[in-house]
């Protein structure tokens, strides 16, 4: 887990369900996902491939009762199942998950990657879905990233990478998020909590 699973853990206690939008591979959350060369790996014996998989799931892991990772890229997707429960889900189909499902969801490094009016409509999905917290995390000012389209996690070109709106504090704050700038890169970590718990 990284500085910013760190952070996220503060939100989500071990009791809580929690839906990742966007998992990617899960690289805040847990740090069982590490780039390991796949031919090197292939040649390990199984006893070493135990070893290394049980180090890997060590307690470096949001700690959380259960944890379901949602992403449309398949190469992501195909990385993760290895590890927790995975769906394929595209963004417009967030109606598929009924109100208050899951205690915390999570849109860590995503929204960005969408049209405006599509990461808006995104969020009001994960307020409804939401027993009790939402964590947006996403960058705090727009930046062109067409360098980091291609081969991204060494998975290869992500055609959904680019971004392509911002989400500025003040739209977030109408959103009735309380936001913070967290170090080391100052991003924006938006949190939502419903009144009711």
């Amino acid at each position: 887990m990284d500085w910013l699973g760190k952070i996220i853990q503060k939100y989500v206690k071990s009791e809580y369900t929690v839906l990742d939008l966007g998992c990617g591979i899960m690289k805040s959350t847990t740090d069982v996902i590490e780039k390991i060369d796949k031919d090197k790996y292939s040649n390990f014996t199984r006893k070493k491939r135990k070893i290394i998989h049980s180090l890997q799931r060590s307690p470096k892991i949001l700690k959380c009762k259960s944890l379901l990772g949602c992403d449309i890229w398949p190469k992501y997707l195909d990385v993760s199942k290895q590890y927790f429960p995975v769906i394929k889900l595209d963004i417009d189909e967030l109606d598929r998950f009924v109100d208050d499902s899951f205690d915390v969801v999570l849109c860590i490094d995503v929204l960005e990657h969408l049209l405006l009016d599509d990461a808006i409509s995104a969020i009001k999905h994960m307020k409804r879905i939401a027993r009790k917290i939402v964590v947006v995390y996403t960058p705090s000012k727009f930046e062109f990233n067409e360098e980091h389209v291609e081969n991204v996690w060494n998975l290869g070109e992500n055609k959904f990478q680019k971004h392509q709106c911002f989400l500025s504090s003040e739209i977030l704050k109408e959103l009735n998020f309380t936001i913070s700038f967290p170090e080391p890169d100052q991003n924006t970590l938006a949190i939502f909590k419903k009144t009711n718990f």
